[in-house]
């Protein structure tokens, strides 16, 4: 008799329980991992790398440069995996406004920009700003006021130093890439462009421009810190405090800076 009954309670339990009930609440309670699993997993982070040598080449075959072999190494630790999308400095900003790009690197900091991208931290780098004349004139450029008598180069939408980001007064010439500025600076088309080394240094010698152009006496004594940075507008946002860590990490165990060096 005992084991009859205990064999009745058994199933008078088990039919009291509402199998539709359980399953809505078991969806609950598993939804946000659920949600989580496409933004880590399943989908491809687009990543924006713009030509900015040594920062990165993609004029070749195979693109490489510091922030490509960066962004190898975080595809690893961030267990994700990258859609590298090569554009113009100036498209990848717009394409990060828009959300048509998720990541982008080699980027500084500025009020306009952070109201539509997230900034990672700390720093994965940092530029010194330049400015180059050509060969035997560094004397045109010996401080701040005399490039309001020049006509001087720069890359849109690019932040250099305060004053000079925002000073409309200086008569500036804009281009897309700052490759551009090299060959217009030795036919006289300006007098002056703004650059930052290590990469404005790495061009004069790569690209023929070593004894035609050198640097002016005039230096603002600006480091540029750069950043890796994610578009508010992406659905893997969530995820930028983890690049944050990455980057750390890579600075704690030596591999950002093999990684500079490989390209110094």
């Amino acid at each position: 008799m005992l084991a009859i009954g205990s064999a009745r309670r058994a199933r008078n339990i088990s039919s009291s329980i509402n199998i539709p009930v359980f399953i809505y609440i078991l969806g609950i309670l598993l939804s946000p991992f659920l949600l989580l699993k496409p933004v880590i997993a399943d989908e491809k982070i687009r990543y924006g790398i713009s030509h900015w040598p040594p920062y990165s080449m993609t004029e070749q075959s195979q693109i490489s440069g510091i922030n490509y072999d960066v962004g190898l190494e975080m595809e690893k630790r961030l267990g994700v995996e990258f859609d590298i999308r090569v554009c113009p400095f100036k498209r990848c900003l717009l394409e990060l406004e828009s959300g048509a790009l998720d990541l982008f690197s080699g980027v500084a900091k500025n009020a306009d920009r952070e109201k539509y991208m997230a900034y990672s931290s700390p720093p994965y780098s940092a530029v010194s700003v330049v400015f180059y004349v050509r060969n035997g004139e560094a004397d045109i450029l010996k401080n701040y006021d005399d490039l309001y008598k020049l006509r001087v180069g720069y890359v849109a939408k690019s932040h250099y130093f305060d004053p000079f980001n925002k000073d409309e007064t200086i008569p500036k010439v804009d281009v897309d890439k700052e490759q551009r500025l090299l060959p217009m600076l030795n036919s006289n088309r300006i007098d002056t462009y703004v650059g930052t080394d290590p990469n404005a240094s790495y061009e004069v010698l790569t690209m023929g421009f070593k004894g035609k152009l050198e640097k002016a006496k005039y230096n603002p004594n600006v480091e540029v810190p750069l950043y890796f940075a994610m578009s508010r507008k992406s659905k893997h946002l969530a995820i930028i405090d983890r690049v944050g860590q990455v980057v750390q990490d890579m600075h704690d165990d030596g591999t950002m800076k093999r990684i500079h060096n490989k390209y110094q």
